[in-house]
């Protein structure tokens, strides 16, 4: 489906702390949300990445999400955008304990790959997300701690840093400011093993449904790096869609 920052003291390496209980609960209800916010139905979404050439590219996807019987989140993405992106998907099928499985079919080779290892950390269809950021497993396993509260754009948000403790992963920090009134982020920032900032994604409309559920309808995540900023926006959410589990297994790609 996501998503998800203060001066020189946030980019120094942070000391290594046991996880705290009380940042760990914070974190983990916006970690047992999928990035489009709800836990069945579909949505449209537009990504549009402005690359430091000046250049720019505009994808249109649709998202569908379930929740499996066994009670973990599938997340099937399928481009409906540019011509030559065209029917190329992806689907994320979540394992538990933080793990996710990965799968992207390629109309144009009609081959079905499994993305793992190194290839999570690149940037994903040429935006400033990785496969990784959208599965945000260094979050689970890493350490949590509370840093105070601190408001973004005027909302009081929890500051939780996580201190990533997977070698593979290319974070070793990451900084939230959790709105915990609806369980989401309100702005991240990502760090390297070195302390440098490598991305931040910020918020900037959540659309709240029932339930005290919520939806990110429109985010940014800059790349510090490559001086480039993804711009993704959401509409036409449905979150009655009868979705069948049957559209959210590997074999389903493509059809």
């Amino acid at each position: 489906m996501q998503r998800l920052l203060i001066l020189l003291l946030l980019c120094a390496p942070a000391l290594a702390h046991a996880d705290d209980p009380a940042a760990r609960k914070v974190l983990q209800a916006v970690l047992d949300k999928n990035s489009a916010g709800f836990q069945t139905g579909q949505s449209k979404t537009t990504l549009t990445t402005q690359f430091a050439s000046g250049n720019a590219r505009t994808l249109e996807t649709l998202a569908r999400v379930i929740r499996s019987s066994a009670g973990l989140l599938r997340t099937r993405v399928t481009f409906l955008g540019p011509a030559d992106f065209v029917g190329t998907e992806l689907l994320i099928v979540d394992q538990g304990g933080g793990q996710a499985a990965q799968h992207l079919w390629l109309p144009k080779t009609k081959r079905l790959r499994r993305i793992s290892g190194t290839a999570l950390n690149e940037p994903f269809m040429g935006s400033d997300f990785s496969c990784g950021d959208l599965q945000g497993h260094g979050l689970q396993g890493g350490d949590a701690k509370k840093l105070g509260d601190e408001a973004v754009a005027g909302l009081a948000c929890a500051k939780i840093e996580v201190t990533i403790k997977d070698e593979s992963d290319p974070y070793g920090r990451v900084l939230l400011w959790i709105d915990e009134k609806l369980a989401v982020p309100r702005r991240v920032q990502y760090f390297d093993k070195a302390g440098v900032l490598q991305k931040t994604l910020e918020v900037e409309r959540v659309r709240a449904l029932d339930g005290g559920r919520a939806v990110l309808e429109k985010f940014s995540m800059t790349g510090h790096v490559r001086k480039s900023v993804t711009r993704v926006e959401t509409r036409d959410i449905d979150t009655k869609a009868a979705l069948p589990e049957s559209l959210f297994v590997p074999e389903a790609l493509g059809k």
